[in-house]
């Protein structure tokens, strides 16, 4: 039987001092991969601590992937933690700081409500929960959503216009067949490349657009013809900008004189730090020709795959002719459900808020201290633009980052046309997966690798 030391008088909650507990016993190999871990009645017995505990613990090392649950066997050990496996002599560094922008804080996470949330769905509704649903998700999930859009974002959604999906990647597949392969499908560049990677390999047509001034150039979308166009207004996917409101009316008048749809990501919209979000663009259009997006990957975690849009009246229709089931299982449905509806999601967005405040004044007073370079205002979104100082070339800033076990991605990356020389020195330093320590010894591992 596994045992460790558990204080609880230490700062650190008996959960999480077990999590670190089996993940250094995993790590190390006295638990091996393929093998199963204790019960958790027999572990908590052991310890002296509640089930709670042990499956908020157990529930932790599931979603980050090191064991996983099989039903009616238990919880088996899957691999050992990458930070754990042994570097070989001649491959590459391993990322010791990752600043990558795709990374949700996993520390904060709610296991222990979560957990029990999860167990009782399972007492409450077992048969239902095996049952095949609705296309477009649950009914009760989707109408917890539509209230938290009103309370949010000022999105007026309707729950029968509400799809709910395992991941933007689905959804984005989805609205290709939807809205028509025929069709062209404007994508912002610089943008999210893996939505352009996404279109592209479901047989759609992409028309790579300039940015003016922060926002997707609305005079190059009258030119090309687009039927589709998709945008992160609210924090644009790399650059940061925030579209303002004439052009946010400029893009809805391009929508209502030529049809087109927009498709609006409004991903990291929750998490502001100066100022107040201007409206969604469904908010001001109504949902005639705008479909909303939204993922809660980054609100809650990472290996979290739901996502969700809001479909114009004109394709709710052919949606449910197009779909016969839903993409995420009814069990982590109903789990949400309750989760939204007990007001554990939006004290977990407040929370966080504040979490990832300090984290990008961390970020940013590092920066400053080190002389690394300088970092663009970042009002909102989980990571920030350093252009980097210094003489140091700029195609070598990368590699040197990566031989100091950084991981970090430049602004040039995300363009699909040549872009300005100066786009080389600008990197995007993610801070939402590592905590204020972590962040500011990854900078200095940055400062010795540069300077």
């Amino acid at each position: 039987m596994f045992t460790c030391a558990l204080d609880p008088n230490s700062r650190m909650t008996l959960c999480d001092q077990l999590y670190a507990a089996l993940r250094a016993e995993i790590e190390r190999g006295g638990l091996p991969a393929g093998s199963r871990m204790p019960s958790k009645r027999e572990l908590a017995a052991h310890l002296h601590v509640s089930t709670a505990t042990v499956e908020a613990a157990y529930a932790r090392l599931t979603s980050e992937g090191i064991c996983e649950s099989r039903p009616r066997s238990g919880i088996y050990v899957l691999a050992r933690p990458e930070t754990a496996a042994a570097p070989q002599r001649d491959g590459p560094v391993p990322v010791r700081w990752d600043f990558g922008t795709g990374a949700a804080d996993a520390a904060h996470f709610p296991y222990a409500t979560w957990a029990r949330l999860m167990r009782e769905v399972l007492s409450e509704q077992s048969r239902a929960l095996l049952l095949s649903g609705d296309p477009q998700g649950s009914d009760g999930l989707r109408r917890e959503i539509a209230g938290m859009l009103h309370r949010l974002r000022g999105v007026e959604a309707r729950p029968e216009a509400i799809v709910l999906g395992a991941g933007t990647e689905v959804l984005v597949t989805a609205l290709a067949g939807l809205i028509g392969r025929e069709k062209l499908f404007a994508v912002e560049d610089p943008g999210y490349s893996r939505v352009r990677r996404i279109l592209v390999a479901s047989g759609a047509r992409i028309a790579p657009t300039p940015l003016c001034a922060g926002a997707i150039d609305v005079r190059a979308l009258y030119t090309s013809g687009a039927g589709a166009v998709y945008v992160t207004p609210t924090h644009q996917f790399p650059t940061g900008e925030e579209m303002n409101p004439a052009q946010r009316a400029a893009l809805l008048r391009f929508a209502r004189e030529t049809g087109a749809y927009i498709l609006e990501d409004d991903y990291d919209s929750e998490f502001r730090f100066t100022g107040a979000n201007r409206p969604a663009l469904h908010a001001m259009d109504g949902g005639e020709h705008v479909i909303y997006m939204n993922t809660f990957a980054r609100t809650l975690a990472s290996g979290l795959r739901m996502s969700f849009m809001v479909l114009p009246h004109s394709l709710i229709g052919r949606y449910r002719e197009m779909h016969a089931a839903c993409s995420v299982p009814g069990f982590e449905q109903e789990t949400l459900r309750k989760f939204i509806a007990g007001g554990y999601l939006e004290r977990h967005i407040a929370r966080m808020r504040v979490v990832y405040r300090a984290r990008l004044q961390a970020l940013e007073q590092g920066v400053r201290e080190l002389g690394l370079g300088e970092v663009a205002p970042c009002s909102a979104g989980l990571y920030a633009l350093l252009r980097v100082g210094g003489r140091t070339p700029a195609q070598e800033l990368l590699p040197l980052a990566a031989r100091a076990g950084v991981r970090l991605t430049r602004l040039c990356d995300y363009g699909v046309m040549e872009m300005d020389a100066g786009s080389e020195r600008v990197m995007l330093l993610g801070f939402a997966g590592m905590d204020e320590t972590a962040i500011g010894e990854g900078l200095r591992a940055l400062k010795q690798a540069w300077m």
